[in-house]
């Protein structure tokens, strides 16, 4: 697998693998692009924990589930 294949996926907090294309998809819009200006760059994994992190947190500790 190339580093571009590997950057298609994230692990979740269950260590399963997920399309982060499609995570990105589910993810509030307005929760990702405040995010996306403060840590670009960073890489996807780094952007989805910490994507996971604050929806449980905007969310009631309600948990990001693809």
């Amino acid at each position: 697998m190339t580093n571009e294949e590997r950057n298609q996926y994230v692990q979740d907090e269950d260590g399963r693998t997920v399309n982060y294309a499609a995570a990105v998809e589910l993810m509030d819009d307005e929760l990702r692009e405040q995010l996306h200006r403060e840590m670009a760059p960073c890489t996807n994994q780094e952007f989805y924990d910490a994507y996971v992190k604050a929806h449980a947190a905007k969310y009631n500790g309600e948990k990001f589930q693809i």
